[in-house]
């Protein structure tokens, strides 16, 4: 069973904390800055400042993800549950911008949903992380046809790890719920959205522009 907390070594070195250190924003970090007008130290929360000055398409961008259409398109990212219903009718109404050639799709898998599917999530996320950058999309539809991860996937030692880096990722972009979608505009505009936007065809043309 996943047991959710901070993974120590046997030397006291947390090790949760050195895998995502790297992740903008993910440890709270206060720094003191001498103030010009009262001659005191005042703490400045340096989080807050590096979740305003990170960009989600680079954050994304270093995440472990899968990809679905032309490497040509533009790229949108889509943070999901692989079972979350909101998620899987996100990814059927993308298909046709995709076979199209419209966009290339990022698969950000997560896990949020395990308190309501008796922890099927995190295995089915872990599935698709074990499948690759190019099998996570096929990986998913097996997981939508069968309604939990199959039973004989080879799970790499490494996904486990990257899921939880994964979530970090999302959580530092804002994650509100899943799906969320990221993407950069024609002027290198960084944008987050939460659920699937109302006028696909409006996003696409803005990716292209």
């Amino acid at each position: 069973a996943e047991i959710g907390g901070v993974m120590w070594d046997a030397g006291g070195r947390n090790i949760t904390r050195d895998t995502v250190a790297p992740i903008p924003g993910a440890i709270p970090t206060v720094t003191w800055k001498p103030s010009a007008h009262t001659g005191q130290n005042v703490a400045q929360p340096m989080a807050a400042q590096a979740t305003e000055q990170t960009d989600p398409v680079k954050t994304l961008a270093s995440s472990s993800f899968g990809l679905e259409g032309r490497e040509t398109a533009p790229r949108l990212y889509m943070i999901l549950d692989p079972l979350c219903p909101y998620s899987t009718r996100a990814f059927t109404a993308l298909q046709p911008y995709i076979e199209r050639g419209d966009i290339q799709l990022g698969l950000v898998p997560i896990a949020i949903n395990d308190y309501e599917n008796a922890h099927a999530s995190t295995p089915a996320a872990i599935a698709m992380l074990s499948a690759g950058r190019k099998g996570m999309g096929q990986m998913w539809h097996k997981i939508m046809a069968q309604g939990h991860a199959p039973g004989d996937i080879a799970q790499t030692d490494s996904s486990p790890a990257l899921l939880q880096l994964n979530m970090a990722a999302a959580h530092s972009v804002g994650l509100k719920g899943t799906p969320t979608f990221v993407w950069a505009d024609s002027k290198g505009m960084s944008h987050v959205e939460a659920g699937l936007p109302d006028d696909l065809a409006r996003l696409v043309q803005e990716l292209h522009t």
